[in-house]
């Protein structure tokens, strides 16, 4: 691996992973940070070895995809994101019992709010994000943990009630579930924030099932 390659990409990767917020709601705080420190950790250890998602061309497997529905809410925010993944070709790590892997996932989110007359109703988020996979292959159906994070673009500014000063935004991905050959079913959490871009920088935080269809 060149030395562009090891200085540039975990530099530039952990930018969009990172996401500290402000003048937020400090209750998710403490599995904001977890999120991002493991998804730093992720990242490191894939540009360690020279892997996805640390390179220049990312080698994409187009015959293993997968499909996923996130549904959520953060109070009276509530969201449904729909995404498109593709596994990177090479795991990370592979032993009998566990496996680390991963996939670019390109996301649109609907978010809508259940409040009467918030300053802005409802919007979309499009984003693009590499996930971590971590399986422990115990069985058919399989416990897994996920990691990840990537750039975020709002659709306007403000969501609900709060003004989050950038339409660019992060968001940083944790996961937990069981899966199958074809399917993914678990609890995802999601956080957005600019990572102190612009002030003030109020965190959104998702808690939602997910679901996914591997083909």
């Amino acid at each position: 691996m060149s030395l562009v390659k090891k200085l540039f990409y975990p530099t530039f990767l952990m930018a969009l992973l990172v996401s500290p917020t402000s003048q937020a709601d400090t209750s998710n705080d403490s599995l904001m940070n977890l999120t991002i420190m493991g998804a730093i950790a992720s990242l490191g250890f894939a540009c360690y070895q020279g892997q996805d998602p640390c390179v220049l061309k990312p080698n994409l497997d187009t015959e293993r995809k997968t499909l996923s529905i996130d549904q959520g809410s953060d109070e009276t925010i509530h969201q449904v994101r729909v995404a498109l993944g593709a596994d990177w070709q090479n795991d990370l790590y592979n032993s009998e019992q566990f496996r680390i892997s991963g996939r670019w996932e390109v996301n649109v989110n609907y978010w809508y709010s259940s409040q009467t007359k918030p300053l802005n109703k409802d919007g979309y988020i499009l984003g693009l994000s590499p996930v971590f996979n971590y399986d422990w292959k115990l069985s058919p159906i399989t416990p897994y943990l996920e990691l990840g994070g990537g750039p975020q673009l709002l659709s306007d500014v403000t969501i609900e009630n709060e003004f989050k000063s950038t339409q660019f935004q992060f968001g940083s991905i944790l996961g937990l579930g069981m899966k199958s050959k074809s399917y993914e079913v678990g609890y995802r959490y999601l956080h957005i924030s600019n990572a102190n871009i612009e002030l003030p920088n109020p965190g959104t935080d998702i808690h939602g099932l997910h679901i996914a269809y591997k083909f």
